[in-house]
């Protein structure tokens, strides 16, 4: 699975480039043969490079998984090379010497590339809840059908790294903690325990099947479903007994699970690339109270700023501004660039953070 998430980090490479920053270096190595020896003084004037662009940039987390994987695509950090000496030893020796130009861009692009999927990918919250809203669904009450949402659990923590919420501590934690079993109150939970994505476990009794399992995933920040898998199963032995027979099909179910939670991750995977290299994350950001000509120039401001996609509209009146931003920075980040912009203008304010809901109010003491 990690040599997964890597591949899809790779390919965010394409999207990173930009105007090229480059330097020469001269470099020896060795090798059994001219390839390995040119290879091998490749790779060396790379990873002089990468490490001054990685302290430059103070990214040490996961720095040797960074390295590992920009050294094995030296070739494509190389802008050009000149051989400047090659001779080879009585022992069989190569021994090479090159002038090569290194995109220093592209290096320190790349690099901070990896780290950010790589915490994208490690670290959003998923809840995984029991669903029963269809008609035809068999109840998730039941203490046995909790084998099935830990197995989804394991399948998302072991395999893909995500932060999995303990769902029963969230429902004790609630008000009212009756185990819902209903896509809107679930949906509410995970807001409030600050979810990213919600999965939505299901087992039906269908037409074309005897038995549907059915998992979902949802992004909480707005309710859009994201990826939904469905594989049928045959109830094969039957008893009398309706406890046993329902643990029994539970059971069954269980065996099924793995191939369509792996498919669910995989889809949160994509989405999260697609994040933090194309579409960015959709923010609802709202301006309370501020000059009516600050807030004229706002929406303005805010295409300026790090990390920017696009944006739009959402609500504007004469002292109030609502929008949806979409932007590649994490909610801490692009909070920060906010803040500098108001900062800039004098503009005292206070502000509230949650998940992707981020609201300014000109200060106020009776803002909290």
């Amino acid at each position: 699975m990690r040599d997964f998430l890597f591949s899809l980090s790779l390919i965010g490479f394409l999207l990173f480039l930009s105007p090229q920053i480059a330097h020469g270096v001269e470099v020896s190595a060795q090798g059994v043969n001219k390839r390995q020896a040119l290879n091998n003084a490749l790779r060396q004037a790379v990873e002089m490079s990468l490490g001054t662009n990685l302290e430059s940039n103070t990214l040490v987390e996961n720095f040797q998984i960074v390295r590992q994987q920009i050294l094995t695509h030296t070739r494509g950090f190389v802008s050009s090379y000149k051989i400047l000496k090659e001779d080879s030893t009585a022992q069989g020796i190569f021994n090479i010497t090159i002038d090569a130009t290194i995109d220093d861009q592209n290096i320190e692009d790349s690099a901070t590339a990896l780290a950010t999927l790589m915490k994208m990918a490690s670290h959003p919250r998923i809840l995984v809840a029991a669903q029963d809203d269809d008609f035809d669904a068999i109840s998730s009450l039941s203490d046995e059908f909790r084998i099935l949402s830990e197995a989804v659990e394991t399948t998302l923590r072991d395999d893909f790294h995500f932060q999995i919420l303990d769902s029963e501590a969230i429902r004790l934690q609630d008000r009212n903690t009756y185990r819902f079993t209903d896509r809107k109150n679930n949906l509410k939970r995970a807001k409030k325990a600050g979810a990213d994505f919600i999965v939505f476990v299901e087992l039906l009794k269908g037409l074309k099947a005897p038995y549907t399992l059915r998992l979902e995933s949802l992004d909480v920040a707005n309710g859009r479903s994201i990826d939904k898998r469905e594989t049928d199963f045959a109830m094969t032995d039957w008893t009398r007994d309706a406890q046993k027979d329902r643990d029994t099909i539970i059971l069954q179910a269980k065996e099924h699970i793995y191939g369509p939670s792996a498919q669910i991750g995989a889809a949160l995977v994509d989405i999260l690339h697609k994040e933090v290299y194309e579409d960015g994350q959709d923010y609802r950001i709202s301006f309370q109270r501020f000059d009516p000509k600050l807030i004229e120039f706002l929406a303005t401001d805010l295409t300026n700023l790090n990390g920017y996609v696009r944006h739009k509209v959402t609500y504007q009146k004469k002292n109030a501004l609502s929008l949806s931003y979409w932007s590649l920075l994490k909610p801490g980040a692009l909070n920060t660039e906010i803040s500098a912009l108001l900062h800039n203008r004098d503009i005292p304010f206070d502000f509230k953070v949650r998940n992707r809901q981020l609201t300014y109010r000109f200060n106020d003491p009776m803002f909290e």
